[in-house]
């Protein structure tokens, strides 16, 4: 608890707080519009067009926001020599650990953060009531364990190169797979990480190609898609831990 207590010490003054507003104002601004562009016929078919594409913006933003806040958390320890320095009273591996926990921490509560925001969106813009809470939280869930699993291979990345521009590249990277994602059939978006967010959402669209209408309808991933997302989360784990322990100081 001391260590993970040090970690939001440390980021006091990294303007974590800003890169969390911003994210959520992006995403609110992105909503606004497109709700706008909304027909009467669009709205009626509820909350599952706010979950999908939520889970569309989610794969586009969040792997950018989490490499960022996974380099401002890291970018310190590179700093002269305060690894060396803070292995004289913490191991690697608890370092480690410490850091994964704030990044838990921080995730889950911008995720948690924005469920009444965006319920209160949907209804604003004519979403019929109720509320979804049961979806909504299931919604965040997933959301959080995918992004856990992008933050552990953005961490990894953080701690092990001092030039953070090389952990920020792949969060790009991670962000434009993710925007394509969702044009590519299920078995190539599960060589990503980073598609996850779509792969495991919970509301799906078919596209008619002759009267051109979209119909939204609520889905359950399949389980071996929770499975294959903890094969990855183990991997990034695995090989970032193992780095940083053995990284020389």
């Amino acid at each position: 608890m001391k260590a993970l207590a040090m970690e939001f010490y440390k980021c006091r003054r990294r303007k974590i707080l800003l890169v969390c507003l911003g994210l959520l104002a992006a995403q609110l601004l992105w909503f606004g519009v497109y709700f706008t562009r909304l027909d009467s016929e669009e709205i009626a078919q509820g909350w599952q067009v706010l979950l999908y594409n939520l889970a569309l913006i989610d794969a586009i933003m969040l792997p950018l926001a989490v490499s960022v806040l996974a380099s401002r958390n890291c970018e310190a320890e590179h700093k002269g020599a305060t690894l060396k320095l803070l292995e004289t009273i913490i191991t690697p591996g608890s370092l480690y650990r410490a850091k994964l926990c704030w990044g838990a921490a921080v995730l889950a509560a911008v995720l948690l953060v924005r469920i009444p925001l965006f319920a209160g969106l949907g209804l604003f813009a004519g979403l019929s009531a109720p509320v979804p809470w049961g979806r909504f939280l299931l919604f965040t869930a997933i959301s959080w364990a995918v992004s856990m699993t992008v933050y552990l291979l953005q961490q990894g990345l953080s701690l092990r190169f001092a030039n953070q521009a090389v952990p920020l590249v792949c969060g790009i990277f991670g962000s434009f797979v993710g925007l394509m994602s969702m044009l590519f059939p299920p078995w190539v978006q599960r060589c990503f990480p980073w598609s996850y967010y779509g792969v495991l959402s919970l509301a799906g669209m078919d596209w008619d190609a002759q009267s051109r209408i979209s119909t939204m309808y609520w889905r359950w991933p399949e389980p071996v898609d929770f499975l294959l997302l903890a094969l990855w989360c183990i991997l990034f784990w695995r090989i970032g831990r193992t780095l940083f322990v053995r990284k020389e100081v």
